[in-house]
């Protein structure tokens, strides 16, 4: 009688294994293709990191060309933005939407090397523009 009980019990604990095994071999083919999807995308993430190391540095173009660089960046972008050499730095003022402005922001520092040392923002106006103010360092990395 008691080998008929220790067998009933191993049995059950055996079928519960095997439930339990089930389920999460179910669980993991579920959750397989989703960790596939972001392996890949972290191996192009990865080509792409080794091909910006690749890059050479842009150079800094001569400070007394920037402004007109900076205007011409912005107003590709709809950005109302006036620049002036202050000594060794930028600055520049002007009108734009928030986004548009982070944008604009990037492609400075990633084409010209320009790297803000401060930024001032004013709420925007009725007309979905904000103000800012923003002082530029040559040559940021």
């Amino acid at each position: 009688m008691l080998v008929l009980a220790v067998a009933v019990v191993l049995s059950g604990a055996l079928i519960s294994t095997a439930e339990q095994l089930a389920a999460e071999r179910e669980r993991l083919a579920r959750s397989l293709p989703a960790a596939r999807l972001a392996y890949l995308g972290m191996e192009q993430d990865s080509l792409g990191l080794a091909a910006l190391r690749e890059r050479p540095t842009p150079t800094a173009p001569p400070l007394a060309a920037l402004p007109d660089s900076i205007r011409a960046a912005a107003s590709a972008r709809g950005i109302e933005a006036a620049a002036r050499i202050a000594g060794d730095r930028v600055e520049v003022g002007g009108r734009t939407t928030l986004p548009a402005l982070v944008d604009w922001l990037a492609t400075l520092h990633a084409e010209q090397r320009l790297r803000p040392t401060r930024l001032e923002l004013q709420a925007a106006g009725t007309d979905g523009l904000a103000r800012f103010d923003a002082m530029f360092e040559v040559g940021g990395q």
